[in-house]
């Protein structure tokens, strides 16, 4: 898992990194979403530690910052380049499940059923959450509100796929 897990935050920093040269500027909780996951991650390589739990923290925290990353990327660089980005974290991703990890199903949030795919999305001028919770509900998504304003939508993987895609493409107009 470590080694897995390691590759997507190695991504996911570099992909900070490269957002952080456009003078933006990082949330904290973001920042110290990834370094809970690579804390989590080196410490799913102790052999007394339950492997399960900190890959599931670890999903978790990854997940956090690949939702912002992403969401920034889309305001910042021309679409090409988020899709670069995209495979990368996609090819990182599939080395997880090619090792049985999981990744859609095993990373979970409260309150999310296990066997549901989710994105977490911050609401802000250019995407607001009342655009959020239509454009959810047109894909039969749920919508649950996070204690820290965002906004966890769920459901099957190709819906929450396709509400991603519709986002994307209304975000670059």
């Amino acid at each position: 898992m470590g080694s897995s897990n390691m590759i997507v935050w190695k991504t996911l920093e570099a992909l900070l990194i490269e957002i952080q040269k456009r003078n933006v500027q990082i949330p904290v909780n973001i920042l110290e979403d990834l370094r809970a996951a690579k804390f989590m991650v080196e410490l799913s390589c102790n052999e007394t530690v339950p492997k399960e739990t900190m890959t599931k923290a670890a999903d978790v925290y990854l997940t956090n910052v690949e939702a912002y990353l992403i969401y920034q990327a889309q305001k910042i660089f021309e679409p090409s380049v988020v899709d670069k980005w995209l495979i990368c974290l996609k090819e990182a991703s599939s080395q997880m499940i090619d090792k049985k990890i999981g990744v859609c199903q095993d990373r979970s949030v409260a309150g999310v059923p296990r066997s549901q795919q989710w994105i977490r999305i911050e609401p802000d001028d250019k995407l607001s959450e009342e655009h959020i919770l239509k454009l959810a509900g047109d894909w039969c998504l749920t919508v649950n509100k996070q204690t820290d304003g965002r906004l966890a939508i769920y459901g099957q993987l190709p819906a929450v796929k396709a509400f991603i895609r519709q986002i994307t493409a209304e975000k670059s107009v």
